[in-house]
């Protein structure tokens, strides 16, 4: 659940900041674990423990250097920290919307239940998924004389090239000096070897044929399966 820091310094507008929370903080329609409501910056900056706080949200009429500093204070502090403001219609965003502050939204005053609630169950479906990819193992291979270190969310599949093997991300192909089974010993168990040249992450296949013996990853990636392993790989997901 979340844990949010608000600073609602237009209280006295309609439909504002601390009117849309607190009833839904109180009432556990959002999924907040607990919210601290402050009206200005310096009693916020006084009282509060920045580095408790998941969601930062503050409201504003115009552009303040204070406001600024402060928020980009809590982006170095926190690199995962969930950034929104809310701001009167007019107000210039760009001021905001720079990469020392990096803000997860934008909204505007008045403000509508309906787009709180929705911004508020995306930044908790985000949330969830940054904390299961901090939750998992990293696997570390060498390149030469240099160690790398991949988190093994971001992995796909590894693939026999020979006397190497090729780890395969979203992003990225890299080939290191390695066999499978000394690639295995470092990974946790929801990888499972899917081939005779393949290990894949089975928390990343969307669909698995058993009839054309493939597997379709996240990324569109197909990737193939033998008789030999299937049976491991369907134990495996019906596990996940």
């Amino acid at each position: 659940m979340l844990v949010v820091l608000a600073l609602d310094k237009l209280s006295h507008k309609a439909d504002n900041l601390s009117s849309m929370l607190r009833p839904a903080y109180e009432s556990r329609s959002l999924p907040i674990r607990r919210l601290s409501l402050y009206k200005d910056l310096s009693s916020l900056q006084r009282e509060a423990n920045h580095k408790e706080y998941n969601v930062f949200i503050a409201s504003e009429s115009e552009p303040s250097v204070e406001m600024l500093e402060y928020s980009k204070r809590l982006r170095r502090d926190n690199e995962n920290l969930f950034i929104l403001f809310a701001l009167e219609r007019g107000t210039d965003v760009s001021v905001y919307v720079r990469p020392s502050v990096r803000p997860s939204g934008i909204l505007f005053i008045p403000l509508e239940e309906k787009v709180i609630r929705r911004t508020f169950k995306e930044i908790y479906a985000e949330y969830v998924r940054l904390k299961d990819k901090e939750d998992q193992p990293s696997f570390t291979f060498r390149i030469g004389g240099e160690y790398l270190s991949l988190n093994t969310a971001e992995i796909l599949f590894f693939e026999a090239k020979g006397k190497k093997v090729a780890v395969k991300t979203r992003s990225q192909e890299i080939s290191f000096y390695a066999n499978f089974d000394a690639v295995l010993k470092q990974l946790p168990e929801w990888f499972v070897r899917c081939h005779k040249g393949f290990v894949v992450n089975t928390q990343q296949i969307v669909k698995a044929s058993f009839t054309d013996m493939l597997l379709t990853l996240r990324d569109k990636s197909m990737i193939p399966m033998s008789r030999t392993y299937k049976d491991s790989v369907r134990l495996r997901m019906e596990g996940v």
